[in-house]
């Protein structure tokens, strides 16, 4: 399975996140535990090479 961690510009803000869904202006991103996390903004880089979502 793969998991990428969430920054939110540079800074860590969450940690092994296995799904990230757009709705309206809020960003929702889940982890492997089940732990759901809203976040408004937009999706600025998703770099899987380094397990990365970049968002801002």
């Amino acid at each position: 399975m793969c998991s990428c961690n969430l920054y939110l510009n540079d800074e860590l803000v969450m940690e092994d996140v296995i799904l990230v869904e757009k709705k309206d202006n809020k960003i929702i991103a889940v982890d492997l535990f089940g732990d759901r996390k809203e976040f408004e903004g937009e999706i600025k880089k998703i770099d899987l090479n380094n397990n990365k979502i970049i968002i801002g």
